[in-house]
């Protein structure tokens, strides 16, 4: 719990810098009954390790408090604390929800019942003193379940787009056009994007109608053909630029495009590899716990509901994983290819009259088809 509390700390600090540097939307527009609902409930979360630190101090002697023990609840209020201002900001700066908030607190339930689970059968049986200090554990297990469901419901796309958002005034920052026509997926949030159930509006939309070009999302803004075609073009610049200290590379000017994707592909592929691996052992202790119970020393029953929970949940992850990868590896092709394509396309309306006899029309096509697809 320390480690998890430690590590949020980090990525929400690093958030809330970054989200305090846009504007703030109209408050009739996002101070709604779902934000009020986060703020209470973050803020009575706040006070259950508060209460369990006063009350472990009120317990034990002064040279005893500062342990392993107090030290993580003190970073548990903090993280709290942290978790209290990014649902704030989160809510009033962005359209969809965190997807920092909701792994942290889906972690945080998950240690929560394990650490519960713990209690309940050793030391905690043993005193009714402690007590007390289940209820407030249980109270903050229920308290961070009701705030992951309240963070895990859509935002209206009213709230964050006005009427007077119809002038042109684009120095008005904190108007909430700013934001633009976003695709689906952008607007989606991490468990939603695993499970691609931001496609379900398309998919229920498809059994009424049939599906036209206008029914369709807009493509994702960080795969766009503008917006990576500019930033192919800047790396690709760069490199000419530096022309006399090293040659020019395409690869290094791709790399620098579309690397962050490549790297991801390559880390999604190696966990759908550690899956595979990892399923035919599984299956072996499986085997040998079911040879077990025909012996005169079965192993516990635990042992075998141990085994299938992992199988079932490892094939679950590597289902997908295994999607995550094909949509990364598609997104990774259609950003190369634009990039390319564009700057052909730039290329050949720039070249002279002489250039044009010596590259005829047939070998542009083959550029544009052929060459940019090998690649």
């Amino acid at each position: 719990m320390p480690v998890l509390n430690v590590l949020f700390i980090g990525l929400a600090t690093y958030r809330l810098k970054k989200l305090q540097a846009l504007y703030t939307l109209p408050s009739l527009y996002t101070k709604t009954a779902v934000y009020w609902v986060k703020l209470t409930l973050a803020s009575a979360i706040v006070a259950a390790p508060i209460l369990e630190l006063l009350f472990t101090a009120s317990t034990q002697p002064l040279s005893g408090i500062f342990n392993v023990f107090t030290v993580g609840l003190f970073l548990q209020s903090i993280a709290y604390v942290v978790a209290l201002r990014l649902h704030h900001y989160e809510h009033t700066r962005m359209r969809k929800s965190s997807d920092i908030l909701l792994l942290y607190w889906l972690f945080t339930i998950v240690v929560s019942l394990v650490i519960l689970r713990t209690d309940l059968a050793t030391r905690y049986t043993l005193s009714a003193t402690y007590s007390a200090v289940l209820m407030v554990r249980y109270t903050m297990l229920a308290l961070a379940f009701a705030l992951f469901s309240a963070e895990l419901v859509p935002r209206k796309m009213s709230e964050y787009v006005l009427a007077e958002d119809d002038d042109d005034d684009d120095d008005d920052m904190t108007s909430a056009s700013r934001f633009g026509v976003q695709a689906l997926v952008e607007d989606a949030n991490i468990f939603s994007r695993l499970a691609f159930s931001w496609m379900s509006p398309l998919l229920k939309l498809s059994q009424s109608k049939q599906i036209t070009e206008d029914d369709l999302s807009e493509i994702p803004s960080d795969i766009t053909p503008v917006n990576i075609a500019e930033i192919f073009d800047t790396h690709w610049q760069f490199e000419i630029d530096n022309c006399e200290k090293r040659a020019p590379s395409l690869i290094r000017a791709l790399w620098k495009t579309i690397g962050v994707r490549y790297i991801l592909g390559g880390v999604l592929e190696l966990i759908f590899d550690i899956l595979m691996t990892i399923r035919p052992l599984l299956l072996s202790q499986m085997l040998g716990f079911a040879a077990s119970l025909a012996t005169e020393s079965p192993q516990p029953m635990s042992y075998g509901y141990f085994y299938a929970c992992c199988m079932l949940v490892g094939q679950g992850v590597q289902s997908l994983v295994f999607q995550q990868y094909l949509q990364v590896c598609t997104d990774t092709g259609a950003g190369i290819k634009s990039s390319l394509t564009t700057a052909i396309y730039k290329k050949v309306i720039c070249l002279s009259n002489e250039a044009r006899q010596e590259y005829t029309t047939g070998k542009i096509s083959t550029l544009f088809s052929v060459d940019v697809e090998r690649i």
